[in-house]
């Protein structure tokens, strides 16, 4: 993990703990079993009121950076690389595996579903559709004219255009995939926007961790006791719980990196893991989770939701970090083509051997 910064993985990992626990719980309580209804629903708003726009969010903090890099056609053929080819590989393969596994599912998938990917995303793959759209405006955004003179301008005027937008949505129902501009491109910018605060953060780890624990916690009560709203609800109050969410997993991450609090490396190395496994986890944990709901409910008979959920998560977190690792073996490396696209399918490939000419 040389050459990155450690906190980002601690925030990643805490996301895709939050994106895992999420699918597997829904699985379970889509399936039947024995759940409190209430609980499950309050938890499952909490989650996603904040868990998705972090990722978005986490997205933009190398943005610019990696602009400055590759610019706008490098960085789109390195994007095209590793978000849309697992998008479509990952797709097609979580796609036909649901077609043929239908009657063991809780969701009944057509072919015609999986085909229809380039212009009906589905599942959780959606994210990384949506991600590429914003990363395609925001490359065009950066390059042109226009940026060149934003860019003197201030944090807020980059951002102001990007609030209006998200606003438009809640008057505007914007055709897919300007939808996904209107609801996550803010996100995307404040990550841009992020090194602003940072260093303030980083050097009140402890306090800016408690303070926003706390702020996030009266905002989520505020959001779902006080108004009574779901995270599925149409309100300008949605900002509120994404944007203290993103503000306490980067702050609690943050205090992680710098071993406080009597912690060890060894004490929360996994949880970095997990934050650079994310990719492969995020792509693989449906079906290691929902195969283990199958094991546990059709072969052994097992219906206790707590139990399914332990499972769930270990299938859904361990199993695709095995595969990770295994792909890094000289054994294995084949196996790395699930997440990377073969030479000859590379963008990025073709773009440096351009460029070098």
């Amino acid at each position: 993990m040389q050459n990155r910064d450690i906190w980002v993985d601690y925030a990643r990992g805490i996301g895709i703990i939050l994106v895992v626990y999420g699918h597997v719980s829904r699985g379970i309580f889509n399936a039947g079993m024995p759940m409190d209804a209430t609980l499950f629903s309050l938890i499952d708003s909490i989650i996603y009121s904040f868990h998705m726009p972090l990722f978005f969010f986490l997205s933009g903090l190398f943005f610019v950076p990696s602009l400055q890099k590759y610019g706008q056609s490098g960085l789109i053929a390195e994007k095209t690389d590793s978000v849309m080819y697992p998008y479509v590989l990952w797709s097609l393969l979580q796609g036909f595996t649901e077609v043929a596994l239908s009657h063991y599912t809780t969701a009944k998938t057509s072919i015609p579903e999986v085909l229809s990917l380039l212009w009906q995303p589905r599942a959780q793959f959606w994210f990384l559709y949506a991600l590429f759209v914003v990363m395609l405006f925001v490359v065009m955004l950066f390059g042109s004219v226009m940026f060149r003179v934003q860019r003197q301008l201030s944090a807020w005027k980059i951002l102001l255009p990007a609030m209006v937008l998200w606003a438009s949505q809640f008057w505007l129902d914007w055709p897919f995939p300007f939808n996904f501009l209107a609801n996550y491109l803010i996100f995307f910018l404040l990550g841009t926007q992020f090194h602003l605060l940072r260093s303030i953060i980083e050097k009140r780890a402890l306090l800016a961790s408690l303070i926003s624990l706390l702020a996030f916690i009266a905002v989520e009560y505020l959001f779902h006791g006080t108004l009574g709203l779901r995270y599925s609800d149409k309100s300008f109050w949605q900002a509120l719980p994404a944007i203290f969410g993103i503000l306490m997993v980067c702050s609690v991450s943050c205090l992680l990196a710098q071993k406080r609090l009597l912690l060890i490396p060894s004490q929360v190395y996994w949880l970095a893991l997990l934050g650079s496994c994310s990719m492969p986890i995020f792509l693989i944990h449906i079906l290691t989770g929902s195969g283990s709901r199958i094991v546990l409910s059709k072969l052994l008979h097992v219906h206790n939701a707590s139990l399914h959920i332990i499972a769930g998560m270990l299938a859904g977190l361990l199993l695709p970090v095995l595969i990770q690792k295994l792909s890094e073996q000289s054994g294995w490396r084949r196996l790395r083509y699930l997440f990377t696209p073969p030479p000859f399918l590379s963008m990025k490939k073709r773009w440096l051997a351009s460029s070098a000419k």
